[in-house]
């Protein structure tokens, strides 16, 4: 694996390569992420029909905090019977706000380590699924033993097999320092307030992506070379000028991957349509047809679309219901196939993924879980012509309601300016509009909206 971190406007942007490909990329959000930060919050109102209450926070923006993410370990913790309106409330947020809903709040805290997630209000112990199950139980020990001495629950993560257990113990007793620093700030809070926020960006990202797979961290920012080197001191590091990005192609292959259509190397291809409710994938076999058994082709084009598909998925951060329409597959031994590499692709991702199997119609029914924005949601807008449909009224129709307008055009007028798409060029001569009125013509080809026209009467 080779990570990418290209500083660009004073912050960090990172892209993780495996076997040559893009497979995720971090851009920081324009408005700082409040995902992760603790907060003293204030119980404005419970609202029994939402078994919900409304949390007042520091920013004056309403929390949301669900009765069932109030945990009973929390009010044993602060010897509490139940929470009241008034009351102050220690919230972390679980699930950042929309632009017409304030965020989703829990009393369930858990604060993120390299290796660990400490849970002081649990008293499980989690293993990341991704871990092979050769190390689970060393690491089941460990966990174990963490929770017989601090009384929590932890969530072990991937990057805790690459280490010995003396340093998954280091970071614990640091997770557990900064916990009750915590508590105490909150016990002596007199109002609203940030308590804790996630992590610098800096450290983010070697995080999430300083793995015990990467071989080399390419930067231009020589700063890094310090920081890495607190982290990892094997790992190759590179030091290039210029936008690291542009240099190894990561901004041309985001492009690609973002459009509609998206070619296979065999010829074949997939398109992902994204709605408010799923995300609808389309495997085509395209242009290719090298093999006249159509069982043998359907299977080697879908394989090679359900690796691209996970990597896309992880890619673009697409989450929600998803559905693959692969090329039809008579045999049951072939769509297993298909499963089991789609199932051995998924398992790479950070972000927990459920497959269901094909449908009745041949569909591949899967979820993958929403931590935050997709890459279309941060790289693109919708389109101010077509508002993201992709249809836009026909020329025809445009070209009808023009002439509809010169018709009932004003009097006494001695010529006309009309302003049209470029793309009107080789529909519509003078002659054909001399039919409707008899003045001058004036027709100007310019990028003004292609569903309509302008028109400018003179005397």
């Amino acid at each position: 694996m080779i990570v990418i971190i290209n500083k660009k406007d004073d912050k960090p942007h990172a892209a993780l390569f495996e076997s040559g490909k893009l497979i995720e990329v971090y851009f920081p959000d324009d408005e700082e992420s409040v995902a992760g930060s603790i907060f003293v919050g204030k119980i404005e109102k419970f609202v029994p029909a939402l078994e919900a209450a409304f949390v007042k926070l520091s920013n004056e923006e309403n929390g949301f905090l669900r009765l069932k993410d109030i945990r009973s370990e929390y009010l044993q913790f602060f010897g509490l019977k139940k929470l009241q309106e008034g009351q102050k409330v220690l919230v972390q947020i679980k699930k950042e706000g929309g632009h017409t809903k304030g965020p989703q709040v829990t009393t369930n805290i858990g604060i993120p380590g390299r290796y660990l997630v400490l849970m002081p209000f649990s008293h499980n112990i989690g293993i990341s699924r991704k871990v092979l199950e050769a190390d689970r139980t060393r690491l089941k020990e460990v966990g174990l033993k963490l929770r017989e001495k601090y009384g929590a629950g932890f969530i072990i993560r991937t990057a805790a097999v690459e280490v010995s257990d003396e340093y998954i113990f280091e970071e614990a007793e640091m997770l557990f320092e900064k916990w009750k620093i915590l508590v105490n700030n909150f016990k002596k809070a007199k109002k609203n307030k940030l308590l804790h926020k996630e992590s610098d960006l800096d450290s983010l990202i070697l995080r999430e992506f300083l793995r015990k797979d990467v071989e080399e961290i390419i930067t231009n920012d020589i700063s890094y070379k310090e920081i890495i080197r607190k982290h990892a001191k094997n790992i190759r590091i590179k030091v290039v000028e210029g936008d690291a990005f542009e240099k190894f192609g990561v901004n041309e292959e985001l492009k690609r991957v973002l459009q509609r259509s998206i070619p296979l190397p065999s010829g074949g291809e997939i398109v992902i349509d994204k709605t408010e409710a799923m995300v609808v994938i389309d495997v085509n076999s395209g242009h290719y047809t090298t093999s006249e058994n159509h069982e043998e082709l359907s299977e080697r084009i879908n394989a090679e679309a359900a690796r691209e598909i996970a990597r896309i998925l992880r890619l673009r951060n697409l989450g929600g219901i998803i559905i693959i329409d692969f090329i039809d597959m008579r045999s049951e031994k072939s769509k297993n196939n298909i499963l089991q590499i789609m199932k051995s692709e998924v398992i790479k991702d950070r972000n927990r993924v459920e497959i269901y199997g094909f449908t009745e119609l041949g569909l591949l029914e899967m979820t993958r879980k929403r931590t935050s924005r997709s890459l279309d949601e941060r790289l693109t807008v919708k389109c101010p012509v077509c508002n993201g449909t992709g249809n836009i009224l026909s020329p025809d129709i445009v070209l009808e309601n023009l002439f509809n307008a010169l018709s009932n055009g004003p009097k006494d007028i001695s010529e006309v300016i009309i302003k049209l798409h470029p793309s009107f060029k080789e529909r519509i001569k003078k002659e054909e509009i001399k039919k409707f009125i008899k003045i001058d013509v004036h027709i100007h080809f310019t990028h003004v909206d292609p569903t309509n026209f302008e028109l400018t009467w003179k005397k």
